[in-house]
């Protein structure tokens, strides 16, 4: 029987560490507390960040945001208009309980590869997809 491995890259720590900085630096330029959490290829946390004074559910909602996003290889908002008109589909997923189509949840790509995902939550839709925009284009 022949055996076939595959070899993945992942996010390290200080990667994961320095994402959540970025977005922090981000967030307070912005005026807002926010939740960030970074995951691996798996979907296994690396690092996970409450600014103080952020709403108490941005952190799960940030892990949420994280899942999803490396889940499926997408931001989580393009699931909004991906299902737009496919509510039997929106209904099945939203009661998965890591799943959301909230934005802010955006893949890491390194080389074509997803290597992880962040997942930032305590602002609108718009400052956290900002905030994590910012943290992974401060990658390049």
């Amino acid at each position: 029987m022949l055996i076939n491995t595959i070899t993945k890259q992942d996010l390290t720590t200080q990667t994961a560490l320095h994402l959540c900085r970025v977005a922090i630096d981000k967030a307070e330029q912005l005026g807002i507390n926010i939740c960030i959490t970074i995951v691996c290829s798996s979907g296994r946390s690396l690092a996970s960040v409450a600014m103080n004074n952020a709403p108490l559910l941005s952190q799960a909602i940030s892990h949420k945001k994280a899942f999803t996003a490396v889940s499926f290889g997408i931001p989580t908002k393009e699931w909004q208009t991906r299902l737009a008109e496919r509510n039997n589909t929106l209904l099945a997923l939203q009661s998965e309980p890591d799943f959301t189509f909230l934005g802010g949840g955006i893949p890491i790509l390194h080389q074509g590869s997803v290597i992880g995902a962040i997942g930032v939550s305590g602002g609108s839709e718009q400052q956290d997809i900002d905030c994590a925009t910012t943290a992974i284009n401060s990658l390049s």
